[in-house]
């Protein structure tokens, strides 16, 4: 027989694993319902959980914390609900913002947090980052301007191609379907020829998705101050990111092989080390916040 925690039952969880909150994630290998939830199932592991983590310890959050990666949307939403209702204490959620920017507004809590671009990878897959990453593969004291230049070049054609995918991914949200973030971003990527984004392999895409929605297509949202780098969908950024690396480190090194996993794991953790030299306020306002309510 399963046993269903109570709303005091989920308040009072981290007494039992010696910790002061439980902090639920999205992420994680398995998907588990509302009820499984709350029958006390839960991913232990998750880069999600690498990268919260992360953030609480870069700006000391107060108390301690336990981690859990729920792999669903659904179930993470419910105990947002809990928590917005007052039905839950000792509970934390943090939350992809992806373009849910209703989510935003309707979750309004300290207790809420959500990620400052679309996902983790957007935060953690910069320029910047990427440039200090290929640096360090290719043991560069400083990066020569050809290879600077062909990094700056590869991001600044993303950056324009990305806000016409942003408003195509927004057009086809408000139809309730999903354009390119129902894919994986590393299909209009080829490391072995270009650290770019594949424009025709974009534009066949573009030309297959849009006889899903009736015509004439419009959006009536201003996506004018959406920066396109901090808000299209984070897999497609972290697969430019990662692109740009192996292509460039194949090209000027004797790397047969980069492992793509390690690369994502270091990228987090280079994310983590920076915010000690140089914090970014959005996610340093969260943890006062949270430490304050």
């Amino acid at each position: 027989m399963s046993f269903t925690r109570t709303n005091t039952g989920i308040s009072n969880l981290p007494l039992f694993y010696g910790a002061e909150v439980i902090v639920y994630t999205e992420g994680g290998n398995k998907s588990f319902s509302v009820q499984e939830v709350e029958e006390g199932k839960f991913n232990t592991k998750s880069v999600d959980i690498k990268f919260w983590s992360g953030v609480f310890k870069s700006y000391n959050y107060s108390k301690k914390v336990e981690f859990r990666a729920l792999g669903s949307k659904t179930a993470s939403n419910a105990i947002c609900e809990k928590i917005i209702a007052g039905e839950v204490a000792n509970t934390i959620v943090v939350k992809d913002r992806d373009l849910d920017f209703d989510d935003v507004r309707n979750f309004d809590s300290p207790y809420i947090l959500f990620t400052k671009g679309y996902s983790w990878e957007n935060d953690v897959f910069t320029k910047f980052s990427t440039i200090e990453q290929i640096e360090s593969m290719l043991l560069e004291q400083s990066m020569p301007d050809e290879i600077l230049q062909e990094i700056e070049f590869s991001y600044e054609q993303f950056k324009n191609l990305g806000g016409r995918l942003l408003r195509l991914e927004l057009i086809f949200r408000e139809s309730n379907k999903k354009f390119i973030t129902n894919v994986s971003g590393e299909r209009f990527f080829d490391p072995k020829k270009s650290s770019t984004i594949n424009k025709k392999a974009i534009i066949s895409f573009i030309n297959l998705k849009k006889q899903e929605i009736s015509r004439p297509a419009l959006l009536a949202q201003d996506t004018s101050n959406l920066c396109p780098i901090l808000n299209n969908y984070g897999k497609l950024l972290a697969s430019l990111s990662l692109n740009i690396i192996y292509y460039i480190c194949k090209r000027h090194s004797d790397y047969k092989s980069i492992p793509k996993q390690l690369v994502e794991m270091t990228m987090i953790d280079r994310f983590i080390n920076q915010q000690s030299t140089t914090p970014d306020e959005y996610y340093s306002s969260l943890i006062s916040k949270l430490d304050a309510a």
